[in-house]
């Protein structure tokens, strides 16, 4: 089984490529949210060259279970075609690295100094500093997010700091937060400066996925009307960034009043220090809710397959008794089983030069007509015939059209010359045909300077003409840039980056 020729991989696709999302509420369950991507096959695997695309489909917030509990159905089709996961993937085993970046208070009558202040000193407090770091070594993050996930610490007082640089997620623990004697003096309540650390910080980074986590007391030095409407537009800015921002609120007995965070971002409010590491840890938790799973484009041992059209398809996720919404995903690049080995171009170019021999033959053998024969007539010597002038580039002549039975078909092709798809045959249309990056073009070319619908080649009887119906980067023949242009044979169109022979055959 192999690939039909005629379709390409569409580069738009590939797997960093075509993603569709929806949030769904099956029966029994909580709110899952469903992500689909196309995967063609690579073209340097021999094995899975020709193959049909996969689907990928990113699973968040349903229950772990086995694959054969999650069941693709295409919707769109009448009986709705269903096809089984061929694989599934845990969080850990994803690509979605994570970045984590956590912003705590470092106030010291907040952090706690009683490891280094006399007993007797009415301002020592024990603070949260030595439950948390218990708190924190019973948490791995090691086993927080896939490998190659990182994180960092900021403190804030009088004003923001790194505490502990971006780097490997497994550096995260309690140590990371230093000992008291760290804090020792501050003051302040910086915390607006910590947040815009954090998002600078995380800007930096490329990892798919980042939270950021704020532990805090809810307190800032400006004004809490002030400090809300900076936070807004923090959030605004994290949004932008898709970074997660998660808050948890822990007051010691020294702190104000105010929550600036709260109504801003999602935020927990703890009474013990030990639960601030459970909401860590549960903000952790949600990050890892999610699954892969990769669904064959078709089924080789039962010969079914989803419908490679290029058109929306609804798809769903029947888990196990529970079904999604539906989602248009658009199935493309279009793929169709091919049965014969690929098309015989070869046969067709033949068939057609014999046929147009035999037709040559036939009309002088049958136009012949008897003449009578003529007298004969003194032989004059005639002047020497002058040397033929040079003859410019035949053009492409259609020959037969208009009615004209005893004409000849024409036949036009583009060879590309250079890019993925070098000296494949592309045939043109016996009216019209469209080149561009993307269906409904006639030819894919897989070029990222072409336009979607970069050019059109016309066929009358006169020949092949090439118009350009306004790409961005233009249409040249010959090493020249044209808006119309009449082609001849071998005649050398460049579109894009891509350089095409034109040829013909009258």
């Amino acid at each position: 089984m192999s690939n039909t020729r005629w379709w390409m991989i569409v580069a738009a696709i590939c797997c960093v490529g075509l993603m569709s999302a929806q949030k769904v509420h099956a029966e029994g369950s909580s709110d899952i949210e469903v992500q689909y991507s196309i995967k063609p096959p690579d073209p340097a695997d021999a094995k899975k060259r020709g193959d049909a695309p996969e689907i990928l489909a990113t699973v968040i917030g349903a229950p772990n279970l086995t694959a054969d509990k999650f069941i693709l159905v295409d919707k769109s089709v009448k009986p709705p075609f269903e096809m089984k996961a061929s694989s599934k993937r845990g969080f850990l085993q994803g690509s979605e690295t994570l970045a984590v970046a956590i912003v705590m208070l470092g106030w010291e009558m907040w952090v706690g100094n009683q490891s280094y202040r006399d007993e007797n000193d009415l301002t020592r407090v024990p603070g949260v500093l030595a439950p948390l770091q218990a708190a924190l070594d019973k948490l791995n993050f090691k086993d927080a997010g896939p490998a190659g996930s990182v994180g960092m610490v900021i403190t804030y007082a009088t004003t923001a700091g790194i505490k502990l640089p971006m780097g490997p997620l497994e550096r995260l623990s309690g140590s990371a937060l230093g000992t008291e004697k760290d804090y020792m003096g501050t003051t302040g309540f910086e915390l607006v400066k910590g947040i815009e650390l954090a998002l600078a910080e995380l800007r930096k980074v490329t990892n798919p996925r980042k939270v950021l986590i704020v532990i805090t007391d809810g307190n800032d030095s400006s004004s809490p009307e002030a400090a809300k409407a900076t936070l807004q537009t923090l959030k605004k800015q994290a949004n932008g960034d898709k970074v997660q921002v998660e808050a948890i609120v822990y007051r010691a007995a020294e702190s104000g009043p105010n929550n600036v965070v709260l109504g801003v971002f999602p935020t927990s409010t703890v009474s013990t220090v030990d639960n601030i590491a459970v909401s860590v840890n549960a903000i952790l938790q949600r990050m890892a809710n999610r699954q892969y799973l990769t669904y064959p484009g078709f089924n080789k041992e039962t010969k079914q397959g989803f419908k490679w059209d290029g058109k929306p398809h609804d798809l769903v996720i029947k888990i196990d008794k529970d079904e999604t919404e539906p989602v248009p995903v658009p199935l493309a690049p279009i793929w169709k089983l091919d049965e014969g080995g690929g098309f015989p171009w070869l046969v067709v170019i033949l068939s057609l030069v014999l046929l147009l021999v035999i037709i040559i033959v036939a009309v002088k053998v049958f136009s012949k007509k008897e003449v009578p024969m003529p007298m004969p007539m003194p032989v004059v010597a005639a002047p020497a015939p002058e040397a033929p002038k040079p003859l410019g580039p035949m053009k492409t002549v259609m020959i037969g059209q208009g009615g004209d039975e005893g004409g000849f078909p024409v036949v036009g092709w583009l060879v590309p010359l250079n890019g993925q798809h070098a000296y494949q045959t592309f045939r043109l249309r016996g009216g019209g045909t469209k080149i561009g990056t993307a269906p409904p073009a006639d030819i894919v070319v897989n070029d990222g300077f072409m336009s979607t619908h970069h050019c059109d080649i016309h066929c009358s009887p006169t020949g092949y003409t090439l118009i350009d119906p306004g790409s961005t980067n233009g249409c040249y023949v010959n090493d020249r840039k044209v808006q119309k242009h009449e082609l001849v044979d071998n005649d050398v169109v460049t579109l894009g980056k891509t350089n095409f022979k034109f040829k013909s055959i009258v």
